[in-house]
């Protein structure tokens, strides 16, 4: 679906959600394997208790190109739900117009949940247009297999789901104390997932690393127990996850990823003056950047930054 676009209100955008996490095998109901599965296609899996091959860990294949020509072989799975693709067009019926939607913007029409969305509920009105409410279809979450050890996954969201700051206030922040990690590990944990989903999510301890390309030492703070986090700066060239191993700053399309229409119209920055980029976005790492009000980030053309921007937005005139 093509992006309604709209003239930008200021040069502040916040970074996308690329959440992780993991989970045991017996609680996932669909796989894919290395396969552009559609949503309906997983649904229709598991309704009909269809079997699939088992995922596979990624293969990275290095062109030793810096020019985001390098790909990686990825497995998927379907896990849990959020609100993803708009709904509009003659899509965009009375019955979803008129539906009672509740505290958290949702509602049921025919059997599919929808998400109702106004200016108050976003982070930032680059992308939301004059309109007085946006709409969006909750759809299965797909994602990466960055790691199957045969009892578990480690997976990674397979395009950007929410827009949110790392932390809501500029000051000096850990990962530890994170409103971002906050949210993950309770709203979008309760709201992503079922129960039964939830009891299939491990909880992790999270190695919280020092920002080593700061002038000093920014300290990452103490390791977390956590069961949704992002990854550091040292996953983004780990091999075994399927991402580029070379240097952080080459160009990999290992590393890039697509965003939701919910998170592009929730704020998110997008590459969409870029053709060569077009959907891409940027994306937040836990990792401290070279100041204690910096974060780490992945921006739309696949290179790390460790140097990161400001924790309570993403200013493009500092990239």
């Amino acid at each position: 679906m093509k992006k309604q676009k709209t003239k930008a209100v200021r040069k502040i955008v916040s970074l996308l959600l690329i959440a992780v996490m993991l989970f045991t095998l017996p609680g996932i109901p669909v796989l894919a394997k290395t396969t552009e599965e559609t949503d309906n296609e997983a649904e229709s899996v598991e309704r009909t208790g269809e079997t699939r091959e088992m995922p596979s860990n990624p293969v990275h294949h290095c062109t030793q190109k810096n020019d985001g020509s390098d790909y990686t072989e990825w497995s998927y799975v379907y896990f849990g739900s959020y609100p993803q693709s708009e709904v509009t067009g003659d899509d965009l019926t009375e019955e979803i117009i008129g539906a009672s939607y509740d505290a958290n913007g949702d509602a049921w029409v025919n059997g599919v949940k929808y998400r109702r969305i106004s200016q108050k509920n976003i982070n930032n009105t680059q992308h939301f247009g004059y309109v007085a409410y946006r709409y969006f279809r909750w759809e299965r979450i797909k994602w990466r297999v960055l790691k199957n050890n045969g009892d578990t996954l480690f997976v990674i969201a397979d395009q950007g789901l929410d827009c949110k700051d790392y932390h809501e206030e500029r000051m000096s922040i850990t990962w530890e104390n994170a409103s971002l990690r906050n949210w993950l590990n309770n709203d979008f944990y309760v709201t992503a997932f079922s129960i039964k989903e939830q009891q299939a999510i491990l909880e992790q301890i999270v190695l919280n690393e020092d920002c080593i390309f700061s002038h000093g030492t920014t300290e990452g703070g103490n390791d977390t127990n956590d069961k949704i986090f992002l990854l550091s700066t040292s996953d983004m060239t780990n091999l075994e996850y399927g991402f580029c191993g070379d240097q952080m700053y080459t160009f990999s399309e290992s590393r890039m990823m697509q965003t939701s229409d919910y998170a592009y119209v929730m704020g998110a920055d997008d590459a969409e003056k870029n053709e060569d980029y077009s959907g891409n976005c940027s994306w937040w790492l836990r990792s401290p950047g070279d100041l204690s009000k910096t974060a780490a980030y992945v921006p739309y053309y696949g290179t790390v930054q460790p140097l990161g921007c400001y924790v309570d937005y993403f200013d493009l005139e500092r990239v």
